[in-house]
């Protein structure tokens, strides 16, 4: 942790669940500010726990766009959607995995194929094969995109210096999830979601060079967890999307533990589509204030717009 705070001193120097309706605004597809530029070399090649230690410290933020940040003519979970957002300006992905009916990995929210592909029934009884014969559909259209493996998305993700949060589905095992990280040599690009303290402590003891997200309501929660020997230097803490704790945001960060809150959800309930309806967002501004350093969003373009100084801090941290 020294390590990284030396090297982030130094770069400043020289210079971070599910919406049932359509969540997206019109996006914007230009560079939203100054993170779309390369973070410096020396940043890139450092530990993910470094440069989120890092990201910490500097005051800056990581936005995350929801299933990728999909819009009206890109779909949620396609690697042509991560490209879309990143060039505009957002560096992690929220992805969703599940297991086809032959024991691949692919990117699908929904348990079945109908709401986002042009085919039906359950992802379970289709093969990898004749899943990737379908088309993606957006809530407005059918697009030229077919639903890619969690392998290929890791593979972007390294090539980008991306970083993509994966969220498995529940008849979806840890394992091979993994095993596709480290085949990938996407260490660095990934973030595991764990929704239980059990299965926290099971995906640090698989792989304790993973960082991972736990839900965390309460220090005690964390120190139970560390106490279970989860390294809080390669843990997350998931603080839900109900309303902002800068409170335990600022006790977590003491701890030296990054704080994850989401904004999104349905609609017409969440908090994303409060802070905008004024078009006014700057309660994005005061959440990292509050000292939140991760922000999960379904309206990726306008928040990494709000948020562009705070950005330009996390670039400096590789982020």
């Amino acid at each position: 942790m020294r390590l990284a705070c030396l090297l982030a001193a130094s770069v400043l120097a020289l210079a971070a669940c599910g919406g049932e309706t359509d969540p997206t605004a019109t996006a914007a597809t230009e560079a939203v500010g100054p993170a779309a530029a390369n973070p410096d070399e020396m940043v890139v090649k450092m530990m993910l726990p470094d440069r989120l230690d890092c990201l910490r410290g500097s005051g800056g933020v990581l936005v995350t766009g929801h299933r990728g940040g999909p819009t009206r003519d890109y779909p949620e979970n396609a690697i042509e959607t991560f490209q879309r957002t990143f060039d505009a300006g957002t560096r992690a992905m929220e992805i969703d995995v599940r297991e086809t009916k032959d024991g691949q990995l692919i990117l699908m929210h929904d348990e079945e194929l109908d709401r986002t592909t042009t085919g039906t029934g359950l992802v379970a009884d289709h093969t990898l094969a004749d899943i990737q014969k379908l088309y993606l559909e957006t809530f407005s259209k059918v697009t030229e995109f077919h639903a890619p493996t969690l392998a290929a998305a890791l593979e972007w993700a390294v090539k980008t210096g991306a970083i993509v949060k994966i969220d498995k589905k529940r008849e979806t095992p840890y394992a091979p999830i993994i095993a596709a990280i480290r085949a990938a040599k996407a260490e660095n690009n990934a973030i595991v979601i764990t929704y239980t303290d059990e299965q926290a402590v099971e995906v640090h003891t698989l792989a304790s060079e993973l960082v991972i997200t736990a839900t965390i309501r309460n220090i005690s929660q964390l120190d139970d967890l560390v106490a279970r020997g989860v390294y809080p230097d390669r843990l997350i803490a998931w603080t839900e999307t109900d309303a902002p704790k800068p409170e335990l945001w600022r006790a977590l960060a003491a701890k030296g533990v990054e704080a994850d809150f989401g904004t999104l959800g349905p609609r017409a309930s969440s908090l994303d589509t409060r802070y905008w309806e004024d078009d006014d967002g700057s309660e994005y501004t005061d959440l990292v204030a509050g000292g939140l350093h991760i922000i999960s969003t379904d309206i990726t373009d306008k928040v990494a717009r709000q948020l562009a100084p705070q950005r330009a801090k996390a670039a400096t941290c590789g982020l």
